[in-house]
């Protein structure tokens, strides 16, 4: 029965929009199996994995109990003719038909466009929900180099690198690479709308995890390299009121990650490299990452003995 509704709900739309009648505006934040979809601005759309009955992020109930739900975000832009869903999320096993209600969500917005599929970054949490799409005739992906060019899993793909533009019709997709959490990782800049779609490049409030010596020297080309395309005045960036939705708005707590988040964190990467960074001890089940290091508004989470090693070993040179 879900599954018909789904088919019955597309096929409705698809009529609406082959008769000539104007596309639904979506303006209303709802829910959809275990998403919530809520609208940015006209033609851009924020899907999150959670819903009221699974919350997103630590939920403590009234018996001492608590749920945990990690979400990882995606997001929708159109233009006048393709529509591209950035990111996959995480891999939803605690809800049925998890894979229906997020190709009803891009395909209703979508329309008769060309539908295409990019992620920010090689990692399983926004890569998850691959196989809603896999055999999907009409989708085409378009994935990071530098995290895909050898991947056997995706099919349909053609890769995208550091600087190429992505033409929905109206509306532009710039690719900034941003390496260092992954080898790949990608920033979306939508031209001319003064924000961007980052994953887990430079994190999502919490601070950006690296993890490795050579993930570290990675970052720091990465921050150079999204700090001159910032700065460039050809960017056409309004520096004061630019934005980044990062890959898990959960964990942002208020924070507006900005501009200056990365001339932080350009900072940061040299005060590791001296051996002089703020840090703090930090906990997670991934033993390796044992330390926050800190300035202004930049937060990188990495091993505190690596760094040191990192560290001493310039001053060697």
């Amino acid at each position: 029965m879900k599954k018909n509704l789904f088919f019955c709900a597309i096929v409705a739309f698809v009529c609406a929009a082959s008769c000539g009648s104007p596309e639904p505006a979506f303006e209303e934040t709802v829910e959809i199996g275990p998403y919530t979809v809520s609208r940015i601005e006209e033609n851009v759309w924020h899907i999150e994995d959670y819903n009221s009955s699974h919350p997103r992020g630590l939920v403590v109930k009234e018996d001492g109990s608590y749920s945990f739900n990690g979400t990882s975000d995606m997001y929708i832009v159109r233009g006048k003719k393709k529509a591209i869903l950035i990111d996959l999320s995480n891999r939803i096993r605690w809800a049925d038909d998890a894979d229906e209600a997020l190709r009803t969500i891009f395909y209703e917005r979508a329309g008769k466009r060309e539908k295409l599929i990019t992620v920010t970054h090689n990692h399983g949490d926004h890569t998850g929900m691959y196989y809603a799409f896999k055999d999907e005739p009409d989708i085409s992906f378009l994935l990071p180099v530098n995290d895909f060019q050898n991947d056997t899993v995706f099919k349909q793909k053609s890769l995208i690198g550091d600087r190429e533009c992505i033409d929905l019709g109206g509306e532009t997709i710039q690719c900034v690479q941003c390496e260092g959490h992954t080898p790949g990782s990608m920033v979306f800049f939508l031209k001319g709308h003064n924000y961007a779609f980052s994953g887990d490049a430079i994190g999502s409030g919490t601070g950006v995890w690296i993890f490795s010596v050579n993930g570290f020297e990675q970052y720091r080309k990465g921050i150079e390299n999204l700090l001159s395309y910032l700065l460039d005045p050809a960017s056409g960036i309004d520096p004061e009121t630019f934005l980044f939705w990062g890959g898990h708005t959960y964990q942002n707590q208020g924070i507006n990650l900005g501009v200056q988040t990365v001339k932080d964190a350009k900072v940061l990467n040299d005060q590791i490299a001296e051996g002089t960074a703020e840090w703090e001890p930090y906990q997670t089940s991934m033993r390796n990452l044992d330390a926050t290091f800190k300035y202004g508004e930049a937060l990188l989470v990495w091993n505190k003995a690596q760094s040191e090693a990192y560290a001493a070993s310039l001053k060697n040179m």
